[in-house]
């Protein structure tokens, strides 16, 4: 290899050849002179990917263009002003080639650290900090996101199918950046670029400096860059051993090729953001089935106390053991292996690991299958059976449905319901799967009604699933209180244990339904006179007619309905039949008033007309006689006779309005 003091000749002569080629390059970047002055503000037309905007500012604060061009996109995401400023600065500046003096490190996605992309190692080397602190900046929302749902799934029954880690506010501004910063910032792919990530000059001045401090002593460098650059080392002796012109013509395609890459820099941006949003869709759905997994896990184990009311056999509780490891921890824990082995930048492991994986799940996926099949064999048979709580008919026309008081809790949480689970204890459990309809009596009294059901492996088992049902109601006068729930004591297995009350009211009698009823029960159904009594036919209608809480409804032949709404109907129809009639007298009185106005109008028409008719000049004004008085003769003054009632008539013409006076001679 030789010693660096050999490089130094060789240097002088290779400076000497390609410096005016150098400062020939579209984008030359020299070291700071604060001495310089920045000049005016201009628009760079060598290095531009739109107007040039984003280099002209660059270049006058003498920082990387592609820092400018992120802070424009922040602008431009942050609300859109990053995007009115550009064409603000795009019109008022003037275009002009400029030469960027400014440090010579540049920001590049660094390919040699890379764990998606390069984003982040490139900013650490940029801003020369540990490549691990934007790593944990970047996957800090995800960490937290993922640890947040776990917790409340497991603890609350709180689990979120819509990750707040990805939407969120932060965690999806996050991802937008990332995303953003891939696209435009380039990959330090050839030597020189990477030593401008660096901040190191592109010559052989910066490799023999750092093979000096290597000699010297400076364990810790020579230990992080000593071998990349002992080859650099080697491949410019190599380079050296050829003659000055192949170097030049070397140097020369490079600089070609840097010209040529600035101008399609669009079309990769706009090529590298399309590949960015569809692998930022991918990863969104990889977190979000890695999330849905955590959160069935957390379910299952919130479930387990309830594994003694619903499984049966051994084979069954192997089986979901089996569902709860292989079908859901499995690809949990293979999904954050290769998360942690991604964002630590180890090496591919061992192709037996993906295959274990891969095979553990493929039996996860034939316990769920078995489970489902064992599980569907316990509800092929269904029982019922029929019967009729006595009450005593109210003293008023009027029956209100309540739902007894109770210490009992429904067990759920924000995002998870178990529906009809009131309470759990070591040996029993308290069902609501209750539902309640309104239907029509056959005669003059309220009636109740009731119909269990349940389901089993056989009739025998479904039977006795149903006799174990114990279901009441309390009356007090005109009140009818249901009970909250029934009891399945320890032994007994959860097979679609129901109740379905029925009350029946007679034609012109009213009912009332507390509001506690929609929130206490399960489930609540009109059926408007339908089926009266074979209504569990229809046990998975949910077709029922909307209702009110708190609201009177009365039995008419057609089916329940709402007392005001009778009465609103007859208002709504006797305010129609005002509104009519109002407006029909409006209507006349209005035709009235028109027939009027135009008689009048057609009667000064005529006279009008008649006054056009007479001649102007008559006999009457021609010969009238004139008295003449004299002065100086004394005497009584004549009377003159005065004008009695002129009528005025006017008439409209296009140059004005005049008036005709009429006298009376």
């Amino acid at each position: 290899m030789g010693r660096p003091e050999d490089f130094e000749g060789e240097e002088s002569n290779m400076q000497s050849q390609l410096g005016g080629q150098q400062e020939q390059k579209n984008n030359s970047y020299t070291e700071t002179d604060h001495g310089t002055p920045r000049g005016r503000l201009y628009r760079d037309t060598n290095d531009k990917m739109l107007g040039g905007v984003c280099s002209g500012m660059a270049a006058y604060f003498r920082i990387d263009p592609t820092v400018v061009r992120l802070l424009f996109l922040v602008l431009f995401f942050g609300g859109g002003s990053g995007f009115l400023l550009y064409l603000l600065l795009w019109i008022i500046l003037p275009a002009k080639p400029l030469d960027h003096v400014s440090s010579n490190r540049r920001l590049y996605r660094n390919p040699e650290e890379k764990v998606i992309a390069g984003v982040a190692s490139g900013i650490a080397t940029y801003f020369d900090v540990a490549v691990w602190i934007p790593r944990l900046i970047f996957s800090l929302p995800l960490v937290i996101g993922i640890f947040s749902s776990f917790i409340s799934s497991l603890f609350w029954f709180e689990f979120n199918p819509f990750p707040g880690f990805i939407f969120g506010s932060f965690g999806g501004t996050l991802f937008v950046i990332y995303a953003v910063l891939w696209a435009v910032i380039p990959e330090a792919k050839s030597a020189s670029e990477k030593l401008e990530m660096r901040g190191e000059k592109v010559d052989l001045n910066t490799i023999k400096n750092t093979i000096q401090e290597d000699l010297e002593g400076f364990k810790a460098r020579a230990e992080k860059w000593g071998g990349e650059f002992s080859q650099k080392a080697k491949e410019f002796s190599t380079e050296f051993s050829s003659t000055v012109n192949e170097k030049s013509k070397q140097f020369a395609s490079e600089a070609s090729a840097a010209s040529k890459k600035g101008g399609s820099r669009l079309g990769n941006a706009i090529g590298i953001l399309f590949k960015a949003f569809f692998l930022f869709l991918a990863g969104i759905l990889a977190f979000t089935i890695l999330v849905a997994l955590l959160g069935m896990i957390a379910g299952s184990v919130s479930v387990f106390p309830l594994k003694s009311f619903f499984l049966e056999g051994f084979w069954q509780n192997f089986l979901a053991w089996s569902t709860l490891v292989l079908f859901l921890f499995v690809p949990a824990i293979g999904l954050l292996t290769w998360l942690v082995r991604r964002i630590i930048g180890a090496t591919a492991g061992s192709k037996y690991l993906g295959f274990t994986f891969g095979g553990l799940w493929t039996l996860g996926w034939i316990s769920v299958v078995l489970l489902v099949a064992s599980i569907a064999q316990n509800f092929d048979a269904g029982a019922k059976d029929k019967g009729e709580i006595k009450i005593v008919q109210p003293s008023t026309n009027k029956m209100t449905i309540k739902v007894a008081a109770s210490d009992l809790r429904v067990v759920s949480g924000k995002w998870f319901k178990m529906d009809g689970l009131l309470s759990l204890d070591d040996d029993s459990i308290v069902l609501n799967n209750i539902r309640v309809r309104i239907a029509k009596s056959p005669d003059s009294l309220y009636r109740v009604s009731y119909v269990k059901f349940s389901n089993g492996s056989d009739e025998n088992t479904a039977l006795k699933n149903m006799e174990a049902i114990k279901y009441s109601a309390t009356q007090e006068d005109s009140v009818l209180y249901l009970d909250r729930g029934f009891k399945l004591n320890k032994g007994s297995k959860f097979r679609n244990q129901g109740v379905t009350v029925t009350i029946f009211v007679p034609v012109g009698k009213k009912i009332e339904i507390d509001e506690n009823v929609s929130r206490k029960l399960n489930h609540f159904s009109f059926n408007s006179g339908r089926n009266d009594y074979d209504w569990d036919d229809e046990w998975n209608n949910e077709g029922y007619e909307s209702w009110m809480s708190n609201q009177e409804y009365i039995m008419t032949p057609g089916g329940l309905e709402r007392v005001k709404k009778i009465g609103e109907e007859n208002d709504d129809i006797s305010n129609d039949e005002d509104s009519e009639k109002s407006a029909i007298e409006e209507y006349k009185k209005s035709r009235e008033e028109l027939r009027k106005e135009y008689e009048r109008k057609q009667k000064e028409a005529e006279e009008l007309k008649k006054e056009l008719d007479k001649p102007v000049d008559t006999t009457r004004y021609r010969y009238q006689k004139v008295a003449i008085l004299d002065p100086h003769i004394s005497g009584p003054a004549p009377k003159s006779k005065t004008i009695e009632n002129p009528e005025i008539i006017e008439i409209g013409s296009e140059l004005g309005r005049f008036s005709l006076l009429s006298f009376q001679s």
